[in-house]
């Protein structure tokens, strides 16, 4: 599932609700320390988070997704299948701990300034890419450069960094542009790991996109990739931490079909899998089926830059919003999901106990169903259209789940609005053809990467997002509350975010759902599900 990040990604408190585990909400004036915490707690509430004190195991094979999301340039990677991957490849100056909280990585030690502006890191003297060169500071600093360069899902990850300096080999400088507690967590994430750019410039497009493309300084790397089929990683025993990694090789079954990665978790064939059909989640209770909180939200995304015209109007865009049966939707699904009315899901939480969503206006309310579906009809009309005239357009879904909900969508138009010139299409380049505007409306679902509210919202500022939206205004909200040390004011400025996007509809939001995941947890311990993503180097076997 995609995820497109930020802009000046990450602020508020996010943590506190989100996708696959990520902790409660803090405040831009917690310490560091806390954030950690919080992170840390979500990850292990999954219930799946500890070291395990069995055998360790020569060779798993694991479902994360297909060949289109394995995307192992860090600067390009943007979904939880390739953020699992780069995980095991690449390491930052925080990495997960066995317990899934945000600890030193390659960094030995890093010191804070009073402000909480300046962060000095010092690297461990035993760091190595795997052909042996030592891991520099420049490595960071030039892949946090390529990263915010690369007009990418997550170019804005690190926005909050106003300065880097490299004084030498060993040290990095961090100058902030507003203090941010919940930068661990941010270093942690993937897409801020360090990238050698010898190798980088040498391949160009096609860097990471073989084994013998890249370098990899975290503890595994890439042995074989075969293209549409496998990826493979192999522990590395000159990593400095390898006597705490227990696999020794890691089989990336590639594959999109959710029902065909069912068959291969109950055969034995893999123990883990992202792909678990909807239909089937009733069945496979007490079969390894886990659930970890999901702080995430399903959308429909609306091309407002290169689909069809008739999406630029908000009178429409609205009117099909206002059409969903989200209900109905939720009790398709039977999986614990919760009706969503905001973009952001409920979860955050301020001081006092106090959610986010509950300060935010809904942007509709589903218990009026009815008058909205009158609304919806008005609406259509006003913008002079109805289901006799209304465009062909292509609904694009990446696979047979979120294809049984967008065909649930689309009868919902054709019940309420009269339109049956809507088709849903499920492809294999879902991502790429998404992020290229080959769409009309798309399934779009967000899963939050680390503890704030900016985790989510950022995915709205302008560059940020697959629908091609840009408001100067919620750009502007959106910078003011990542800015604001006051919680009462940043929460203001982050309801106001939602305010905006309620109007301009560049997407609408459907249910925020919990993740689920198949795990073979009576046979093996030791995974860390963190946020969505999944890291198997601390698997042990019962």
């Amino acid at each position: 599932m995609k995820k497109k990040l930020l802009s000046a990604i990450l602020a508020a408190s996010m943590a506190t609700a989100m996708l696959a585990g990520c902790g409660s909400s803090s405040s831009g004036s917690d310490t560091a320390a806390t954030a950690a915490s919080a992170s840390g707690e979500a990850a292990t509430a999954t219930g799946t988070a500890a070291s395990g004190a069995g055998a360790a195991i020569d060779s798993i094979s694991v479902v994360s997704g297909s060949e289109d999301g394995a995307v192992l340039d860090t600067a390009k990677s943007g979904t939880l299948q390739s953020f699992s991957e780069d995980r095991h490849l690449y390491e930052g100056l925080y990495k997960l701990d066995q317990d899934g909280n945000p600890v030193l990585g390659q960094a030995a030690n890093v010191e804070t300034s009073d402000d909480g502006l300046t962060w000095t890191f010092t690297l461990r003297d035993d760091i190595t890419w795997s052909d042996g060169q030592a891991v520099k500071a420049s490595d960071f600093t030039y892949a946090w450069q390529r990263l915010a360069e690369s007009g990418q899902d997550y170019s804005s990850l690190l926005s909050m960094i106003k300065d880097t300096k490299t004084p030498d080999d060993k040290t990095i400088v961090i100058t902030l542009n507003y203090p941010c507690a919940y930068l661990p967590s941010v270093l942690a994430f993937p897409s801020s790991y360090p990238v050698r750019q010898d190798y980088a410039e040498k391949y160009g497009d096609a860097y990471a996109t073989d084994p013998d493309k890249a370098v990899y300084n975290g503890a595994y790397t890439l042995s074989d990739w075969t293209h549409q089929q496998e990826i493979v990683m192999t522990k590395r025993d000159d990593y400095y931490d390898a006597s705490n990694i227990t696999v020794g090789e890691i089989h990336w079954e590639l594959m999109s079909d959710a029902t065909t990665a069912l068959a291969s978790y109950q055969s034995g064939d893999v123990i883990y899998s992202d792909l678990v059909p909807d239909e089937e989640v009733e069945n496979l209770e007490g079969q390894g089926l886990q659930y970890a909180p999901g702080y995430m939200t399903y959308t429909v995304m609306f091309n407002l830059k290169s689909g069809n015209e008739v999406l630029q109007n908000a009178d429409v865009r609205k009117a099909l919003s206002l059409a969903i049966d989200r209900q109905r939707v939720v009790d398709l699904r039977s999986m614990n999901d919760e009706l969503a009315d905001t973009y952001t899901p409920s979860g955050m939480t301020g001081s006092d106990g106090t959610d986010f969503t509950d300060t935010v206006t809904p942007w509709f309310d589903n218990s009026t169903y009815e008058d909205n579906c009158k609304e919806a009809q008005d609406l259509l009309a006003k913008a002079g259209y109805s289901g006799d005239n209304f465009p062909t357009l292509t609904y694009l879904v990446s696979n047979s789940n979120t294809q049984e909900v967008a065909e649930s969508i689309v009868g919902d138009w054709s019940s309420v609005l009269g339109i049956n010139s809507i088709t849903v299409s499920s492809s294999d380049s879902f991502f790429s053809s998404r992020e290229n505007g080959d769409y009309d409306l798309a399934y779009f679902g967000w899963y939050m990467d680390y503890p704030d509210i900016s985790n989510i919202l950022g995915t709205m500022v302008t560059g940020a997002n697959d629908a091609g939206y840009s408001s100067d205004e919620y750009d502007a909200a959106y910078d003011a509350a990542i800015a604001e040390s006051d919680p009462t004011k940043q929460w203001e400025d982050y309801a106001k975010c939602e305010d905006i996007l309620s109007n301009d509809l560049p997407i609408t939001p459907i249910l925020h759902g919990e993740n689920k995941y198949l795990f073979d947890d009576t046979n093996y311990s030791g995974l860390i599900y963190y946020c969505g993503n999944a890291y198997f180097g601390y698997l042990t076997q019962n």
